[in-house]
């Protein structure tokens, strides 16, 4: 990891108060497990719904895709509570060929 402090991952419960939004900035690769993982897990309680917005996310790797999956295992949930939101076409098309389709909800830009 670079020296630099900046986060990029963030996480904020939704508006609507029962689900938590998870922001990647940059790749969603090796370098951001620590941060991805605590930011789901050190929110004090679990959420009934868990959304990943990857708008601003530059790519994915397959330390990624794994990263995804401990969200999964974590939460609990089915694929209808389990939303990846926002992810470009190139992002989309590796989590379709991952068949990440049949366990997360996938939204396009």
């Amino acid at each position: 990891m670079s020296g630099s402090k900046q986060k990029r991952v963030l996480a904020r419960p939704s508006s609507a108060g029962g689900g938590l939004v998870i922001e990647v900035f940059g790749a969603l690769n090796l370098e951001v497990h620590r941060e991805f993982r605590r930011a789901y897990q050190d929110q004090g309680r679990r959420f009934y719904r868990y959304a990943v917005n990857l708008k601003r996310c530059s790519g994915i790797d397959s330390s990624g895709l794994g990263m995804l999956l401990l969200l999964r295992d974590y939460a609990e949930l089915q694929k209808s509570d389990l939303l990846i939101t926002h992810c470009s076409r190139d992002v989309r098309m590796i989590l379709r060929y991952a068949s990440f389709d049949r366990l997360f909800t996938i939204h396009p830009d």
